[in-house]
């Protein structure tokens, strides 16, 4: 079965696409073009817009090589861990949204960061001179003002909302604004903080999928307020899987490397087939992670995870997972598995029962051999969605290149995993055919539309298991817990208590 979790499309990647934007207060102002090397990374031309606004309007820049305020800029020492600096986005443009010209009036300098390959990003600009806090000012005065802007990027017309953001004051002027807009389906928020501290005036836009969260965009915008006044800052720390460092358990069954965020009760989550830990929804995660300790992890022979002894089987992998919950003492945690982690998350249930508290399998399947396979089109047809969801496939592939990017699975790695599942089908490793042994109460869930598993295996499974519980998403498939994670966080945490 390959059920195999799509990496960003870097056919997507278009170094010839411009992007236009034109703000519009009432009326309309046409902008250069810019251009635009990572569609992905459309949340940069907010920051074109912004950058726009510190413009002379009616002469040349004001930026210069001397004399800008780039030391009080953040700077990458300031940041999470994961997160690296980018090339800021310079524009010089004709007036936007009528502000006064102050050609000789302030210096400004800029710098943008990025965290992983695409998204979050975030951009500050510091300026300084008699010039500037009327000037900002000015900019507070015309945001306030504005509704809307104007994206065309690709040929694509995309219009963003702006309106006012409630927020904690940073500084001892301030005020912010949130720019939304969608693009191919795929929803992007911009939080934009104006502020003025001591000597300098400021902004810092942070931009991600969706709304980011206030609390983040605060933390960000008082580093820079407090770097601004003093000329450094305590070093952000970040909550975020993406930024959790990539570890190495040295367990009785090999190395086993894992990332690990979050506060509270440990919960595991296994992988599929091809599957590394960046397969796993950063937003999912971070989600869950509010209320449990999350730890991820590489299965046996990806990444730098030991290889098992040959023919890999379920019941090996699962043993591996029970010598890393042995290693990082996490007792007798929850344990979630997707696809092929959810037949490993089975067997960890069967082989080792005081290590799962309560079990998740999503987008699971019977190791009894009376399991429906999919059909040789189902499987080569690769999608993770169903088609009339690829905003659903655009969002997932956006928010998984946030991670730093990893070596592909080793070509004998996928054939000993495909040999492994295909053994589960049949029936042939103990644990597969068990199930009415797993004690954990569990949970079964999966998209009605997976392309993988056909849907009568999930009816199957829960009759299989005393005491399972079945909830079934509409319109979703393989990776239904990406897709309807809005709806299936809640029901994780209600279900696991």
């Amino acid at each position: 079965m390959r059920a195999t979790a799509r990496m960003p499309r870097q056919s997507r990647n278009r170094p010839g696409a411009t992007a236009t934007i034109t703000a519009t207060c009432g009326r309309a102002e046409q902008v250069q073009n810019r251009p635009r090397v990572f569609a992905w990374v459309i949340a940069l031309v907010v920051l074109v817009t912004v950058a726009v606004l510190t413009s002379g309007c009616g002469g040349p820049s004001t930026a210069s090589a001397a004399g800008t305020p780039r030391g009080r800029l953040l700077s990458v020492a300031d940041l999470p861990a994961g997160w690296s600096a980018v090339p800021a986005v310079q524009a010089s443009v004709p007036c936007l949204l009528g502000l006064p010209a102050h050609p000789k009036g302030y210096t400004y300098a800029r710098a943008a960061f990025v965290e992983g390959t695409a998204l979050p990003d975030v951009s500050e600009v510091l300026a300084t001179g008699p010039q500037a806090q009327q000037m900002w000012q000015s900019l507070g005065r015309a945001m306030a003002r504005c509704r809307t802007a104007t994206f065309t990027t690709a040929g694509e017309k995309i219009t963003a909302t702006i309106r006012p953001l409630p927020f904690p004051r940073v500084a001892s002027t301030s005020s912010a604004y949130v720019w939304a807009f969608t693009t191919e389906g795929v929803r992007i928020g911009a939080d934009f903080v104006l502020f003025q501290a001591g000597g300098y005036a400021g902004y810092l836009t942070y931009a991600d999928l969706g709304p980011p969260a206030v609390a983040t965009v605060q933390a960000f915008a008082a580093a820079a307020v407090a770097k601004a006044e003093t000329g450094s800052t305590a070093r952000l720390t970040s909550d975020s899987i993406v930024s959790a460092p990539v570890r190495t358990a040295a367990t009785q069954l090999g190395a086993v490397a894992y990332r690990s965020t979050g506060n509270g009760p440990p919960l595991v989550l296994i992988t599929g087939y091809d599957g590394t830990m960046q397969n796993w929804d950063p937003r999912l995660v971070d989600a869950l992670a509010q209320h449990y300790r999350v730890v991820i992890f590489d299965n046996a022979g990806i990444g730098p995870t030991a290889a098992l002894p040959a023919p890999l089987s379920i019941d090996a992998m699962a043993n591996q997972t029970s010598a890393l919950i042995n290693t990082l003492g996490l007792g007798r945690p929850d344990v979630l598995g997707w696809s092929m982690g959810s037949l490993i998350a089975q067997a960890l249930a069967v082989l080792h029962p005081d290590q799962v508290r309560r079990l998740v399998l999503c987008a699971s399947w019977p190791g009894n051999g009376q399991g429906i396979r999919p059909s040789a089109q189902a499987l080569n047809s690769g999608e993770l969605f169903p088609a009339n969801q690829i905003t659903a496939q655009y969002t997932y592939d956006a928010a998984i290149s946030a991670y730093p990017p990893v070596p592909a699975a080793p070509a004998a790695t996928l054939t000993a995993q495909l040999n492994a599942i295909d053994q589960w089908w049949a029936g042939r490793d103990l644990a597969g055919t068990q199930a009415a042994k797993i004690a954990a109460p569990t949970l079964i869930a999966d998209g009605t539309e997976d392309q993988f598993v056909p849907l009568a295996n999930d009816h199957i499974l829960a009759s299989l298991i005393p005491g399972a519980r079945l909830t079934l998403y509409p319109d979703a498939g393989h990776a239904f817990l990406f897709q309807d994670q809005t709806a299936f966080v809640p029901l994780i945490e209600s279900f696991l208590g």
